[in-house]
Parts: C-alpha cells; sequence; structure tokens
C-alpha cells in the first residue's frame, strides 16, 4: 500500500474511532477504493498535451442502485453505496461535471406493493440527491415502474407518479415536453462549448397496455421528440451528445448478440441507433419501426438531419449487472461512414444483485461491494477515458481508451 493510502486510513481511522466497527470499515475500505481510483483518474482529467489549462468533462455513472429491504449495500436501512458514489462526485479533487444513474434504482418481486416500491424510490432520490452539488441525472430502468406482477392496476407506478418520485427532483435544470421522464440538459463542457445529456425513458406509455418490465418501450411521441427538439432544438456546432438509455443497445459484434443480449426492446431495437447514425452522418431517415408483439402497431421516423450540427459522443447504460464496453449495430446503410456508435454498460451497484454471466466478482462487504464507472472525455481529440471505483478495477486496472467520433 502506497505510503499516503497509509496515512490517509491511518488518519480517517483515527478520526472515526467512535463509529461501530463495520461502520468504521467501510469508510475506511472507501478511502482505499478512492485513492485507487484517483492514481488512475488523475492523470487523465486533464489534456497532456496542454496540463491542467485543458480539463476534460468528467461523469460518475452509476447503475442498478436496487435499493430495497433485502439488498446489499443499498439496503432502505443504510443505502452506504449510493452515497459513497455521490460522496466520490462531490469531492473537489477530482471536479465531477455530471452524475448519472441508467435506470432500475430499486428492486422488487412480484408481491412488492405499489406502496413500498414508492418508498424505495423515495429512499433513493433522498439519498442521491442528499450532500450533491453535482448536476445529476436519472433514467428510468424496468424494475422502478413496479410491473413484475401483471395485475398492473394494484401495483404499477403511473407515468405521473415516477415523474414527480424521479425525474422532477433532479438538481439541474432539464427540458421536457411537460410530465415526461424524457428529457435533456446542456452543460458547460471545460474544453468548450456544451455537453448534452438526453435520457430516454424505457418505461414510456400513456396507460399500462404492455409489460414495462419485459419491455423497453418508447412512445411515437418520445422519438418524435429525439428526432426534432432533443437532436435538433437549440444544438450547435459545440454540442456533444451522450445518451442515457437504461437498456443496452445492439452489439455489433454476433457472438456478443448471442450470448449477452435479447431484444428487449418493444419495437425494433435498431430504430434508436438508426436515429443516431442519421444525427451524425447528417442525412435522412425515412423508416417504420414494428412492434414485435402487435404486427399492425409500429413507430414511424421521419427526420432529416442535413442542415442540424452537433456530434455523438457515446451511449451510458446497464441493466446487464456487468461493465462492459462494446461497438452498437446500426441497421443504417450509411454505417461504414463513421467508426461504429459506442456503448458503456455501468456494474450494478449492489452486490446481493450480481449477474451468473458477470466475470467480476463481489462480496457481501470489502473493496469489491460497491462499484460504478468514471469517464473523462475529452471533446477536441474525440477520446473516451474509462476508469472505475471498486469491484470492477480489479478486473481492469489500467485506464480504457476509445476514439468515437
Amino acid at each position: 500500500m502506497p505510503i499516503s493510502l497509509i496515512l490517509i486510513v491511518g488518519l480517517f481511522a483515527g478520526c472515526s474511532k467512535n463509529l461501530p466497527v463495520d461502520e468504521e470499515k467501510k469508510l475506511e475500505d472507501y478511502e482505499i477504493n478512492k485513492e485507487d481510483s484517483f492514481r488512475r483518474f488523475m492523470p487523465v482529467m486533464y489534456d497532456p498535451s496542454e496540463g491542467k489549462q485543458a480539463e476534460l468533462f468528467k461523469i460518475v455513472h452509476i447503475s442498478d442502485a436496487h435499493v430495497s429491504s433485502w439488498s446489499n449495500g443499498n439496503n432502505v436501512q443504510n443505502p452506504s453505496n449510493i452515497k459513497e458514489a455521490v460522496r466520490f462526485a462531490n469531492d473537489p479533487v477530482v471536479k465531477i461535471n455530471a452524475m448519472v444513474a441508467t435506470g432500475d434504482h430499486i428492486s422488487n418481486h412480484d408481491k412488492t406493493s405499489r406502496e413500498t416500491a414508492i418508498n424505495f424510490l423515495n429512499i433513493f432520490t433522498d439519498t442521491f440527491y442528499q450532500n450533491n452539488d453535482i448536476p445529476t441525472f436519472t433514467a428510468t430502468g424496468n424494475h422502478d415502474i413496479n410491473m413484475i406482477n401483471p395485475d398492473f392496476a394494484t401495483y404499477a407506478i403511473s407515468k405521473i407518479e415516477l415523474n414527480n418520485l424521479l425525474t422532477s427532483k433532479i438538481n439541474y435544470k432539464i427540458n421536457s415536453p411537460g410530465a415526461e421522464n424524457y428529457y435533456y440538459a446542456d452543460l458547460a463542457n471545460p474544453r468548450g462549448g456544451t455537453i448534452r445529456i438526453i435520457a430516454l425513458d424505457v418505461t414510456d406509455q400513456d396507460n399500462w397496455v404492455y409489460s414495462a418490465q419485459h419491455n423497453a418501450i418508447l412512445s411515437q411521441k418520445q422519438i418524435d421528440w429525439l428526432c426534432h427538439t432533443a437532436l435538433k432544438k437549440d444544438m450547435t456546432e459545440l454540442h456533444s451528445v451522450i445518451v442515457l438509455t437504461h437498456h443496452p443497445l445492439p452489439p455489433d459484434d454476433e457472438e456478443s448478440f448471442k450470448k449477452i443480449i435479447y431484444s428487449y426492446y418493444l419495437y425494433n431495437w435498431n430504430m434508436i441507433p438508426d436515429i443516431i447514425e442519421a444525427f451524425r452522418t447528417k442525412q435522412d431517415l425515412i423508416k417504420k419501426y414494428r412492434n414485435k408483439l402487435l404486427v399492425s402497431d409500429s413507430v414511424s421516423v421521419n427526420v432529416s438531419f442535413n442542415n442540424s450540427p452537433g456530434e455523438f459522443i457515446c451511449y451510458l447504460g446497464g441493466h446487464l449487472h456487468t461493465y462492459l464496453h462494446y461497438e452498437v449495430k446500426s441497421s443504417s446503410t450509411i454505417s461504414s461512414i463513421l467508426p461504429k456508435q459506442l456503448m458503456f454498460i455501468a456494474n450494478n451497484m449492489s452486490a446481493s444483485e450480481k449477474s451468473e454471466t458477470t466475470h467480476i466478482e463481489r462480496s457481501p462487504t470489502g473493496l469489491q461491494n460497491n462499484t460504478f464507472n468514471l469517464y473523462a472525455i475529452d471533446t477536441k481529440r474525440k477520446i473516451i477515458y474509462v476508469t472505475f471505483f471498486g469491484a470492477t478495477s480489479f478486473y481492469y486496472p489500467n485506464v480504457l481508451t476509445f476514439n468515437y467520433l
């Protein structure tokens, strides 16, 4: 252990000697993981050719917090892993510009009452925004709507309720068409220009027609808004776009497609990549995307990006309960013009929700209990640096570097 880390842990332990033993150990583990993340993250916080005059745009990305009465790490009694992420994001050393949570903020099962799910969501947002001065954004996940039980009228959370519980509590100005759970927000980029974060709502239906537990639902209204507002309104040549969506989009690699992904999206899941590809290449897209459950239904896209400025950076998502990065597959015939679109999946925060297919081990306590992603984005050199806090860093000990355009 580095001498600096020994001193930090020793000092911290001395200050917390009156805490219960398990809480003191949790705080010591946080300091060790934080110092490890600092060691990797700080060298990529700035353009190395320009030094501290060229600060990059930095994001803390959490996903699948799964707050519940049975969660390990994010139990309703003490959602400590969320608290750690907020504490890290607000540390002045790392100068985080934005914090995002890409869905499944709670856990539930078929007997979780609507009132219980609402309580879990309130605990998530109360914890997420407490002591948090960083611009912070949420996207909906399939568990957040509480639709495992098919008796939707008794159990499910409505769109308006979800808006009141999540979207309306965002601590930064967002642009949304009324009480919807999709929106965009513009943030100043230290490299110059603006980062536009677009959050999609995968539970988007006015009535409880489909189970949002098993389908990613994006309405015609949301797709029209994405095409004609989120990717166009007040957009400039100095805008760079990041899209938040809980469910993963299709990987370009066929083996990965077969092994880890199936069709979550109610309407063809190439729809979003096709729209983004048209935006990146400044072309038209006129196409219908069929409903996989009702063949007579479809969503139509009719948009021209011929004179639309701005560029796309990447997607951020969750759902798979593991860390992944991959290139997204578009059905567009123009996709060869640019490098493939990039998607980054954040590992789940609750160790008790570990996926059986992940290669990343978790533990009920200790250094591999919590984990989240860290990004530093250089919009001038078109580079994304990725590293981690906690469990995932044991499997990716070096900073990952990706080029985008």
